[in-house]
């Protein structure tokens, strides 16, 4: 493996002008997204509260059903000494989901080690686990090339209705159908029955979304002693108790202070992406195993268009007695997650650091400040056969990524092989046939306007013929031309699936299947440098 970088220009202005320092965005966060931060962010966290024996004994349980590892168990202690977090999150998708949710994972336990070192103290990687999150069609998921082309292969998942990841019990046979139709997709190597028997094994051992990929998670940093919790665990929620508490006080407040900064950032030229609402509780609770949204309604807490409703004390009593029942939105997450640890520095992707933008305001309501945020590593994975193309058409990773060449290559090699004259044909026998039919419709109007459609029809079914014929002498052109157009598209497959990074699309499967079930501890032995450039990985 070999390590190149290279600058790519986020696609939204926002992340833009996040990573390149620009003062419009960064007045709506506490800390600029640098290394040097940290040390004024240290020292923020001293008087950060934390009952951290009790969070590190939550930490504990939670890890123990796939047993604790002695890296693990060092950062525990670490923890429970006074060390702070860098931490990260994303939902329990199948197989972890898109590359990036490792490269998040990886993100943290880079950034924990070169923080401890220049801050000479420890500093503990921490992932969050949005089991709490019940969009299933989020993580259902999964992506495979099938003849040339980039397929979504979805698992069914409407019968677990509006339960959580956490919450949903594995219809396994249903997945395992699945998984054996996935790989049986990928090309047969010498590693694949390796990563087909580790995937099983902890399906296996797993009863919900959640513990499918926690159990991943254990499998691939077990030696780098990454923490893991996940949100919508009983034990974590009953520590949140008074916190659940302070945000039902809060409620309004919080909207109103979201609201305000989404407004400014409108007026700033930046997206609202959190769409915030004055009405919004920004909690959801959970009735009959469902997961509802809660809403402000005058005095009241209400969900299900107001079919459930709640007087605010007796949502306090929830909180206070059964706070299992509640969960957090997006604005409410990040204010829990500090609450509950001393956060360093999150780590996080374009998205999320669009919703941080909106909630410096809420985190200064409850007394806080927002952590330093980070973006995380962004990695592309370059197989060998795509490295060969890449030199046969004197191609680097900024000109397919940058600078879309592969496109324009297409366009320029479809040019040069299209039988024009041909197609000239064609389109000459359209424009006559139209003019013919213009003729036909007049003479017709004259007789009867109740004729007039019945021609159009007529009309339109000799165009589609005609395109139909264009069309198959464009597909026999192609066919002739198949093996570059057919490099044209592993290139883009591999380094831009549906037009957008790798990362966000492939499972880490893929590569692993290609490289070896030690594919992630390969990548964290790379010299990985924390900064915007982009990491190309030629494996």
């Amino acid at each position: 493996m070999k390590v190149e970088e290279q600058y790519v220009e986020p696609s939204s202005k926002l992340m833009s002008d996040y990573v390149n320092g620009r003062q419009a965005i960064r007045q709506y966060f506490t800390y600029d997204p640098q290394m040097q931060s940290f040390e004024r962010r240290l020292e923020k966290l001293q008087s950060h509260a934390v009952d951290r024996r009790k969070v590190a004994s939550i930490l504990r349980n939670y890890m123990e059903h796939n047993g604790v590892p002695k890296a693990a168990e060092s950062n525990l202690m670490s923890f429970e000494e006074g060390a702070p977090v860098v931490v990260t999150g994303q939902q329990a998708g199948i197989l972890t989901g898109p590359l990036y949710t490792v490269h998040k994972a990886i993100s943290v336990i880079v950034l924990a080690k070169q923080a401890a070192e220049q801050l000479n103290t420890k500093v503990v990687p921490v992932f969050w686990i949005a089991g709490e999150d019940h969009d299933l069609a989020e993580i259902s998921h999964l992506y495979r090339e099938v003849d040339g082309r980039v397929d979504k292969l979805n698992i069914p998942h409407a019968e677990y209705g509006k339960h959580s990841a956490s919450s949903a019990t594995l219809n396994k046979p249903k997945i395992a159908s699945f998984l054996e139709e996935y790989f049986r997709s990928l090309p047969e190597t010498e590693h694949s029955k390796e990563i087909h028997d580790l995937a099983f094994s902890l399906l296996e051992q797993s009863r919900s979304f959640t513990d499918f990929f926690s159990s991943l998670l254990h499998f691939f940093f077990q030696e780098e002693g990454l923490l893991y919790i996940d949100a919508a665990d009983a034990e974590l929620r009953k520590y949140e108790s008074p916190y659940f508490v302070e945000m039902i006080e809060r409620a309004e407040e919080i909207a109103d202070t979201v609201t305000t900064a989404e407004e400014a950032l409108l007026k700033d030229g930046y997206n609202a992406v959190i769409g915030a609402e004055k009405t919004a509780a920004n909690l959801f609770i959970t009735v009959k195993g469902e997961r509802l949204l809660l809403e402000r309604q005058g005095t009241e807490f209400v969900a299900n268009n107001g079919a459930i409703r709640y007087t605010k004390q007796q949502l306090l009593e929830i909180a206070e007695k059964t706070p299992e029942l509640l969960s957090n939105n997006v604005v409410t997450r990040p204010l829990m997650q500090e609450m509950v640890f001393p956060v360093l520095a999150f780590v996080g992707g374009p998205g999320e650091i669009a919703y941080w933008a909106a909630l410096k305001g809420a985190f200064e309501l409850v007394g806080m400040e927002l952590p330093v945020i980070m973006p995380r590593l962004s990695l592309t994975l370059v197989n060998r056969q795509t490295q060969l193309l890449l030199n046969k058409y004197n191609l680097d990773f900024s000109a397919v990524v940058n600078e879309r060449q592969v496109a324009a290559m297409r366009n320029e090699l479809m040019e040069s092989i299209r039988e024009q004259q041909a197609e000239v044909m064609i389109d000459n026998l359209q424009h006559q046939i139209e003019r013919t039919y213009d003729n036909i419709q007049q003479q017709f109007s004259s007789i009867s306007k109740g004729l007039l459609p019945l021609a159009e029809k007529n009309l339109q079914l000799h165009i589609k013929q005609l395109n139909f014929l264009k069309n198959k002498l464009q597909d026999e052109v192609v066919l002739q031309n198949s093996i570059e157009f057919g490099h044209y598209a592993s290139i883009e497959n591999e380094l831009l699936p549906n037009g957008g990074f790798q990362e966000r699309v492939y499972s880490p499967f893929v590569y692993m299947n290609q490289f070896g079930i030690d594919l992630v501890k390969e990548l964290l032995a790379l010299p990985l440098q924390y900064d915007k450039n982009h990491k190309i990985i030629c494996l």
